[in-house]
């Protein structure tokens, strides 16, 4: 009987879990098209070299002046439809090193995607553990993880950013990629940690647990399959903000002028390299698709990720 008490909550729930997630995206609307979304710029990236018209770093070296025709990879070429309505070889225009920017904007895809999910993983893996450890054992833990979370927490994300990305800059792309990485999880592991401790505070004297330790299960045991699969609802419901947070601080960097550099395909980079043109208004496609893209990927996390907070924020649901 004691065993049946100990094992049933932990299965059942989160199968009914699951069922009731897929439940709540077919019936939320804004949480289907943040999906969406999603899903387009996550095909995007992984098919970038067979949907893409161009690699991201192809151009005429030849090409020494502006050129507006859709006869090969010029500077500042338009969107070649606006110039034909029926010539779609470069449909976002060219750059200033006659670049197809629709090409750029597929791969760009790829280092945004890589960028929000690194983030993530460092923050999560930090996070959510120091979280389990400081709720479940309490005392001297419990005080001294709050201590690490908060000293974490009072780093400014940007100024880290900023630092780190020069200390990196040696490395080039990917030492960019860590900085904003690493900046980012900076800001996010002490939400995964509150978030994570708050649920574990609220479980661990649930019956089933305490069956469980009166078997002699070790502590190790009872985190791994019952407390942690129990709690991470609420948790996880934080990662579309943390990867917003990522998309939001590279462009940030970008802005600086520490971003990847050249030729590598990345939305920010496209967008502040050519925020000082003297003819940025009548060259707007030069800023307008990069910066749309981004946008879209912040605005497809966000709809998902208050969709899941209001899934499964514990205080939303007990207000309910």
């Amino acid at each position: 009987m004691v065993t049946g008490v100990f094992v049933k909550p932990n299965s059942n729930s989160s199968i009914h879990n699951l069922r009731d997630f897929f439940k709540y995206v077919n019936k939320n609307k804004s949480l289907s098209f943040g999906i969406f979304i999603l899903s387009i710029i996550v095909f995007m990236a992984l098919f970038a070299d067979y949907i893409s018209p161009y690699h991201f770093a192809e151009r005429n070296a030849n090409c020494t002046q502006e050129y507006t025709s859709s006869e090969g990879f010029c500077r500042y070429s338009p969107p070649s439809w606006t110039l034909d309505p029926t010539d779609f070889s470069h449909i976002m225009g060219t750059n200033l090193l006659g670049r197809d920017v629709f090409s750029r904007v597929i791969y760009g895809s790829r280092l945004a995607l890589q960028m929000s999910l690194t983030a993530t993983v460092i923050a999560l893996t930090i996070g959510i553990p120091m979280g389990v450890l400081s709720g479940y054992f309490g005392g001297f833990v419990d005080r001294l993880l709050n201590s690490i979370s908060d000293a974490i927490y009072s780093f400014p994300s940007l100024l880290l950013a900023i630092s780190l990305a020069i200390a990196l800059s040696e490395y080039g792309d990917l030492g960019i990629l860590m900085a904003v990485s690493v900046a980012t999880a900076v800001v996010y592991i002490p939400l995964y940690f509150k978030v994570a401790r708050s649920q574990v505070l609220r479980i661990k004297t649930e019956a089933y647990i305490d069956a469980g330790k009166s078997m002699g299960a070790s502590n190790i045991t009872i985190i791994v399959k019952y407390v942690i699969p129990n709690i991470l609802a609420a948790p996880l419901a934080l990662i579309p903000f943390n990867m917003t947070e990522a998309i939001l601080t590279n462009a940030g960097l970008a802005f600086l002028g520490l971003s990847v550099q050249s030729p590598t395909a990345d939305w920010g980079f496209d967008v502040f390299v050519n925020r000082g043109l003297t003819k940025v208004r009548s060259r707007s496609w030069l800023i307008l698709f990069p910066g749309f893209f981004i946008f879209l990927l912040s605005f497809a996390y966000s709809l998902i990720g208050d969709a899941l907070n209001d899934k499964f924020n514990p205080m939303i649901n007990e207000g309910d």
